[in-house]
């Protein structure tokens, strides 16, 4: 996946941090709010790894899943709402919030690389 990017669906300030994290180590990164165009985003774009939160992200999950993307859901708090919207992506990574980077950058290093063989479902980290 060394040539696709990294698509980071969040508010602004998130997006900038995580952004600069995932620039250092060298990947391209495509911030996106615009959630409506969504669907259009992801039709023209090679894009390898979603980056977004809970609930931020809530009511754009069916459309994540329908493309088939790995993703990494960020949270502050997991409660059953969230597991059973995680259950609905194949490919997804949900990570606490605070953030540990030094796993969060291992985890997305694991993803674009291919290293990380998704057997449907999701992980916690």
């Amino acid at each position: 996946m060394k040539n696709k990017s990294i698509l980071v669906i969040d508010e602004k300030a998130f997006s900038r941090i995580s952004s600069a994290i995932l620039e250092s180590m060298g990947y391209m990164v495509e911030l996106f709010t615009n959630v409506e165009n969504l669907s259009a985003k992801l039709c023209k774009s090679e894009i390898g790894l979603i980056i977004t939160s809970y609930p931020y992200c809530a009511l754009m999950l069916d459309e994540i899943n329908k493309w088939n993307i790995a993703t990494i859901v960020l949270t502050d708090n997991l409660d059953g709402k969230l597991y059973n919207r995680l259950r609905e992506v194949e490919k997804s990574y949900c990570m606490i919030k605070p953030l540990d980077y030094d796993k969060f950058k291992s985890v997305v290093h694991e993803i674009m690389d291919g290293e990380i063989v998704f057997q449907g479902g999701y992980n916690i980290v």
